[in-house]
């Protein structure tokens, strides 16, 4: 395999060793010098872990890096998308009943430390994930996002922005409490997406005379719970067909 110069590149050199790990592993792996130091790494994007390509590595024989007189490192970069998803995981983790979980790009680094190829498993993910780097893009002016910017904006502005940019994507007790989590003292949701309590929800939006139409509907759907009085199920009911 030839070098960067064109020139053949000996037997074990570090681009060889790249593309045999790649073959092994199903990542994109590039060997890349350090000319001041003279240390090869192998670096990629996503995909397997380093615990994976090392693995990967080892499999190739210990004749494939011979003559890396500084040691072979490693160094796994994370897209975008796997920041903002990690930022995600991370800040959704909790039932709001103790600290926000700390999310920062060494944290999120952690988090996928064991995982391969991360990816959203749902819409839902899908969704915040784009929503939170094209936040950053605007913010910022700039299509890419550094890690830490991502996870500053999770820290600062929160999860339920992002989610409310589409609405029809909240679960009712959802579309309920972004109405009355500031009122209610429930910072959880607007960082960490976890919506109140349905009993509480239904006690609010029965108080409230200037809920509408879909609130009253949402409400309706939470008042199978064995503790709701029928008398507010049915006053809730009644107001939804006069607003209907």
């Amino acid at each position: 395999m030839p070098d960067r110069d064109g020139t053949p590149t000996p037997a074990g050199h570090p681009h060889d060793l790249a593309a045999l790990v790649a073959r092994e592993s199903g990542a994109e792996v590039e060997a890349v010098h350090d000319p001041e130091t003279g240390r090869w790494t192998l670096e990629w994007t996503d995909g397997e872990t380093v615990e994976g390509v090392e693995r990967a590595v080892r499999a190739a024989g210990p004749e494939a890096a011979r003559g890396l007189h500084h040691g072979l490192h490693y160094r796994r970069r994370l897209s975008e998308s796997a920041v903002a998803l990690g930022a995600v995981r991370l800040a959704t983790s909790t039932d709001g009943s103790g600290p926000r979980p700390h999310v920062d790009a060494a944290a999120v680094e952690a988090f996928w430390r064991d995982v391969r190829l991360p990816s959203p498993l749902t819409e839902r993910e899908t969704l915040l994930v784009y929503g939170l780097i094209y936040q950053v893009h605007d913010d910022h002016r700039r299509n890419d996002a550094e890690p830490e910017q991502i996870c500053y904006l999770v820290r600062q502005a929160g999860l339920a922005t992002v989610l409310l940019r589409r609405p029809e994507a909240l679960t009712p007790a959802e579309l309920l409490t972004a109405r009355y989590a500031g009122s209610h003292g429930h910072p959880a949701w607007r960082y960490c997406l976890v919506p109140m309590d349905d009993a509480r929800l239904v006690r609010a939006v029965h108080a409230d005379r200037t809920a509408t139409a879909d609130h009253l509907k949402a409400a309706l759907t939470l008042t199978a719970l064995p503790d709701t009085p029928e008398a507010v199920t049915s006053q809730l009911r009644a107001r939804l067909r006069r607003n209907g």
